[in-house]
């Protein structure tokens, strides 16, 4: 269960929702692999059906407001800023990188919601600046435009994936639960059922083989590698 300033935190920034809605959806990695290898100019098409891909579009589906400053990964951040959430004889370090153990004890449960719902990594063993950047937001010290954040995210996503075997990339691809969710807010707007539109073939029978490699797209969001 999460702690009281963990709840308080991401309701506070409207990002609660969001959580709970995660873990209420089944992903399908096939869709996200599809999802994300196929953008032109950020729209994907899909068995017929055309998404876009924007800040916009994706606060729509989570519900997280698309409010704040734009902000993903860039910038140096100033030492002081750390020293709110590190243990105390820690404070006086300055490294960019540093033991996942050094986070105060109180701020350790929202940290790990933070990694797995909006980094998504898989392990907690160090913490880079953008930890405390997105810290900072949910600590309300430091705003930032979340659905921004994630937009770029998946384009950063995107970029990667490219050019690489079938196999790796379903061993790259995440947010997973956000795609669908992107998926399920146009499915609803054009009334289409989601058993209808995953039914296709394509999402059963892998358009790469395994050990094949995967063709790159030659739009803006796949051509010149994010930041």
């Amino acid at each position: 269960m999460a702690s009281p300033i963990t709840v308080t935190g991401f309701k506070h920034v409207g990002c609660f929702e969001f959580c709970e809605k995660v873990q209420r959806i089944q992903h399908h990695p096939v869709l996200t692999r599809l999802f994300i290898t196929n953008p032109h100019d950020n729209l994907v098409t899909l068995v017929d059906v055309t998404f876009t891909v924007s800040p916009a579009i994706i606060s729509a589906a989570s519900g997280i407001p698309n409010v704040r400053e734009k902000w993903f990964k860039q910038g140096e951040l100033d030492h002081f800023y750390y020293e709110p959430y590190l243990k105390t004889r820690y404070k006086n370090e300055r490294k960019k990188i540093f033991p996942f153990s050094y986070l105060l004890d109180k701020y350790v449960p929202m940290m790990k919601i933070i990694m797995k719902y909006f980094t998504c990594e898989g392990s907690f063993s160090r913490l880079y600046s953008y930890h405390i950047w997105l810290l900072m937001h949910f600590t309300r010290v430091k705003m930032l435009n979340m659905p921004y954040y994630l937009y770029r995210s998946i384009e950063k996503m995107s970029f990667i994936t490219q050019n690489k075997y079938y196999d790796h990339q379903m061993q790259s691809i995440f947010h997973h639960s956000l795609i669908k969710m992107i998926v399920l807010h146009y499915l609803d707007q054009l009334n289409i059922a989601w058993d209808t539109f995953i039914s296709n073939e394509i999402f059963t029978v892998p358009r790469i083989q395994h050990g094949q490699e995967a063709s790159s797209s030659s739009h803006p969001l796949t051509s010149i590698p994010p930041p």
